[in-house]
């Protein structure tokens, strides 16, 4: 499935929007830079103990998110489809070692609302809800991070 049919597929889908009040380039690099991402990149009560990004068309990501209290881990990781930087950036989501095909996508989008930025997520692949205690909760902790981060406060 390439990126225009994703776009327009059927299944499971969600999509998360926020407006940060930070310029579109620290938006792109607090998502393209390991040493931001790890800062911000996981839910609350996780801590993520290893990270590597290469974000290029082909790149590949891997992170491992530790509950603090269980000591569970969570590898995760995928591969990069589109690097459109300041604009878009494109990536499988799951096993870090998984193919793209069947896996699930992320496709993010920044637009610049004068010195914010509107942040478009959007999953194909699980379909999430508000209040799931799962993959949409999980994700909408991690924006509240990143939100967190890009104002500048420091996270656990």
């Amino acid at each position: 499935m390439n990126i225009t049919d994703l776009a327009a597929a059927e299944g499971p889908q969600f999509s998360i929007v926020r407006v940060f009040d930070a310029p579109r380039e620290l938006v792109w690099r607090a998502w393209t830079d390991e040493t931001e991402l790890a800062q911000w990149l996981h839910p609350f009560g996780v801590a993520n103990s290893s990270i590597t990004f290469d974000v290029r068309v082909g790149g590949r990501y891997r992170y491992t998110m530790t509950n603090e209290e269980t000591g569970e881990q969570f590898p995760t990781g995928g591969e990069y489809l589109e690097v459109d930087p300041f604009d878009r950036l494109v990536f499988t989501w799951g096993d870090p070692d998984a193919p793209v095909a069947g896996t699930p996508v992320i496709t993010l989008t920044f637009i610049p609302r004068g010195d914010s930025t509107e942040l478009v997520f959007h999953l194909f692949g699980y379909q999430g809800k508000p209040g799931d205690g799962f993959v949409y909760d999980g994700w909408d902790e991690a924006l509240t991070n990143l939100g967190r981060h890009l104002a500048g406060e420091q996270l656990g």
